[in-house]
């Protein structure tokens, strides 16, 4: 019996997916439908038939009369542009006041394989990386986040090599939610340059954790470096609201299995992450719908 979720959640995607122009066996809306019945549950798209032929309501809630194949879920999942269909989701229903930025590792492959192949340097998927986390040194590809601190939604996603610098790609996140008033972010993002373009290119206030280890000596300080820490002081009650964002990636990991993630067809990992994210934004804004608490997805993800 599904949850009373899966229904709203197909509904949203009508309003937010266009009707396909061009005659195919699978709209964009149906496949992506089945798409995200597969990543709310957890099913790979191998066992979709089997699943799908298991649970007809699913079938029927999708609008189609034949269940879609590996290969075609494959390649349709690959051709539809999901950052585009993300950003209707966010035009619809972000609140737009505060947003945090912050970046977690997806393990693509055992750490025991990594520290094999780290040996020889004969790693698989070249764009993986060794990065120093909480956890420890971690091996596989990083994925930068930003989110609306009031909504919970995911407002973007950037997948980059796993040594890859949070500040390397702070510019990217900053553009995601340029329309808000407020930007938190951990330690990673006190640098000048950083400030520099926040101040220059949005309206927001940068609500950033100083980093003590690059010297906070007022009279050495660049400007611009100087008012963001003031910022920080300032607006101290606010900081904890970061947190948010690390529920985010811990839902992500733990239920929506975003933390070990060792094969993706073509090593597509923006598509296998992107499908995760919007099935969290349909699963919270579904959730929200029905006055239920925002977050409580396992009640749906178990159904």
């Amino acid at each position: 019996m599904p949850s009373q979720q899966i229904p709203l959640i197909m509904e949203i995607i009508d309003n937010i997916v266009s009707p396909d122009d061009r005659k195919r066996k699978y709209t964009d809306r149906q496949i992506l439908k089945v798409l995200i019945v597969l990543q709310i549950f957890n099913i790979s798209y191998r066992s979709a038939r089997i699943f799908l032929t298991n649970h007809e309501e699913y079938i029927r809630m999708a609008g189609i009369t034949e269940i879609p194949s590996f290969q075609t879920l494959s390649r349709r999942a690959r051709m539809i542009d999901l950052h585009a269909v993300n950003n209707e989701i966010t035009y619809l229903y972000s609140v737009e006041s505060i947003a945090a930025i912050d970046s977690f590792i997806i393990h693509t492959c055992k750490h025991s394989t990594a520290m094999r192949r780290k040996v020889w340097s004969n790693y698989k998927d070249p764009v993986s990386g060794w990065s120093k986390t909480t956890k420890g040194w971690s091996y596989g590809r990083k994925c930068h986040m930003s989110i609306d601190i009031d909504s919970l939604i995911i407002m973007e996603w950037l997948i980059t090599k796993g040594n890859m610098h949070d500040s390397h790609v702070s510019h990217n996140m900053v553009d995601s939610v340029r329309g808000f008033s407020y930007i938190l972010a951990d330690s990673a993002y006190d640098a000048s340059d950083i400030y520099d373009y926040i101040f220059e290119n949005t309206h927001a206030l940068p609500v950033i954790d100083t980093n003590k280890r690059r010297g906070i000596i007022p009279n050495k300080l660049p400007v611009n470096r100087k008012i963001g820490i003031d910022l920080r002081k300032e607006y101290a009650s606010m900081y904890p609201l970061r947190w948010e964002i690390e529920r985010t990636f811990s839902i992500l990991e733990e239920i929506l299995k975003c933390e070990n993630i060792w094969y993706t067809v073509n090593r597509d990992y923006d598509t296998a992450i992107g499908l995760k994210a919007i099935a969290y934004n349909l699963m919270v804004i579904s959730n929200r719908e029905l006055g239920e608490k925002p977050r409580k997805i396992m009640k749906i993800v178990n159904c």
